[in-house]
Protein backbone atom coordinates (compact mmCIF):
# COMPACT_ATOMS: atom_id res chain seq x y z
CA UNK A 1 0.00 0.00 0.00
CA UNK A 2 1.19 3.39 -0.65
CA UNK A 3 0.41 6.85 1.30
CA UNK A 4 -1.15 8.79 -1.40
CA UNK A 5 -2.33 12.31 1.01
CA UNK A 6 -4.07 12.75 4.34
CA UNK A 7 -7.74 11.90 4.08
CA UNK A 8 -8.06 15.55 5.72
CA UNK A 9 -7.19 16.89 2.62
CA UNK A 10 -9.90 15.22 0.23
CA UNK A 11 -13.38 16.70 1.22
CA UNK A 12 -16.57 16.08 -0.97
CA UNK A 13 -16.62 16.54 -4.68
CA UNK A 14 -12.98 18.84 -4.56
CA UNK A 15 -11.16 16.27 -6.56
CA UNK A 16 -7.41 15.98 -5.69
CA UNK A 17 -4.64 14.25 -8.53
CA UNK A 18 -2.02 12.73 -6.98
CA UNK A 19 1.44 11.16 -8.41
CA UNK A 20 0.93 7.23 -8.68
CA UNK A 21 3.14 4.45 -9.72
CA UNK A 22 1.84 4.59 -12.91
CA UNK A 23 1.04 7.78 -13.76
CA UNK A 24 -1.47 10.46 -11.83
CA UNK A 25 -4.30 9.67 -10.34
CA UNK A 26 -7.61 11.45 -9.58
CA UNK A 27 -9.12 10.86 -5.73
CA UNK A 28 -12.86 11.90 -4.74
CA UNK A 29 -14.51 11.74 -1.65
CA UNK A 30 -18.41 11.22 -3.13
CA UNK A 31 -20.87 13.62 -0.88
CA UNK A 32 -21.85 10.37 1.31
CA UNK A 33 -18.09 9.80 2.22
CA UNK A 34 -16.61 7.23 0.29
CA UNK A 35 -13.34 7.32 -1.33
CA UNK A 36 -12.59 6.49 -5.22
CA UNK A 37 -9.69 6.74 -7.12
CA UNK A 38 -9.10 6.50 -10.85
CA UNK A 39 -6.13 6.72 -13.00
CA UNK A 40 -6.23 10.37 -14.76
CA UNK A 41 -6.17 8.80 -18.25
CA UNK A 42 -9.22 8.87 -20.49
CA UNK A 43 -10.21 5.84 -22.15
CA UNK A 44 -10.67 8.02 -25.60
CA UNK A 45 -6.84 8.34 -26.09
CA UNK A 46 -5.35 7.88 -22.53
CA UNK A 47 -4.51 11.80 -22.11
CA UNK A 48 -4.81 12.75 -18.51
CA UNK A 49 -8.44 14.33 -18.11
CA UNK A 50 -6.80 17.33 -16.61
CA UNK A 51 -3.66 18.15 -14.90
CA UNK A 52 -5.18 20.63 -12.87
CA UNK A 53 -7.98 18.87 -10.34
CA UNK A 54 -10.27 22.33 -10.00
CA UNK A 55 -10.82 21.90 -13.62
CA UNK A 56 -11.80 17.74 -13.53
CA UNK A 57 -15.35 18.66 -12.75
CA UNK A 58 -18.47 20.00 -15.10
CA UNK A 59 -19.62 23.38 -14.22
CA UNK A 60 -22.19 21.62 -12.32
CA UNK A 61 -20.40 20.26 -10.40
CA UNK A 62 -21.46 16.80 -10.79
CA UNK A 63 -19.42 15.04 -13.48
CA UNK A 64 -15.63 14.38 -13.68
CA UNK A 65 -14.86 15.98 -17.27
CA UNK A 66 -12.15 15.06 -19.74
CA UNK A 67 -10.45 18.90 -20.81
CA UNK A 68 -9.82 16.92 -23.79
CA UNK A 69 -12.50 16.03 -25.40
CA UNK A 70 -15.47 17.04 -23.46
CA UNK A 71 -15.99 13.31 -22.18
CA UNK A 72 -18.23 13.57 -18.97
CA UNK A 73 -17.72 10.61 -16.17
CA UNK A 74 -20.07 9.45 -13.41
CA UNK A 75 -18.08 10.39 -10.37
CA UNK A 76 -19.11 6.65 -8.25
CA UNK A 77 -18.02 4.43 -11.17
CA UNK A 78 -16.02 6.64 -13.34
CA UNK A 79 -18.62 5.24 -16.42
CA UNK A 80 -18.52 8.11 -19.43
CA UNK A 81 -22.11 9.10 -19.77
CA UNK A 82 -20.81 11.74 -22.79
CA UNK A 83 -18.25 12.28 -25.22
CA UNK A 84 -16.22 9.72 -27.74
CA UNK A 85 -15.36 7.31 -25.21
CA UNK A 86 -19.70 6.96 -23.90
CA UNK A 87 -20.00 3.77 -22.77
CA UNK A 88 -16.20 2.94 -21.36
CA UNK A 89 -14.60 3.78 -17.76
CA UNK A 90 -11.90 5.09 -15.98
CA UNK A 91 -9.98 2.87 -14.80
CA UNK A 92 -10.77 2.43 -10.80
CA UNK A 93 -7.48 2.60 -8.46
CA UNK A 94 -8.63 0.75 -5.03
CA UNK A 95 -7.96 3.18 -2.23
CA UNK A 96 -8.07 2.57 1.75
CA UNK A 97 -8.28 4.85 4.76
CA UNK A 98 -5.21 3.68 7.46
CA UNK A 99 -5.01 6.10 10.42
CA UNK A 100 -6.07 9.26 8.28
CA UNK A 101 -4.06 8.43 5.47
CA UNK A 102 -5.40 7.83 2.24
CA UNK A 103 -3.34 4.44 0.50
CA UNK A 104 -3.51 3.20 -2.73
CA UNK A 105 -4.72 -0.76 -1.91
CA UNK A 106 -2.55 -2.88 -4.08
Amino acid sequence: MAPLCASADLLPMQPRIVPGAEGTLILLRLPEGHLVGYRNACPHMGIELDWEAHRLLSRDGRWLKCTGHGALFRPEDGVCLAGPCKGDALTPVPLREVNGTVMADG
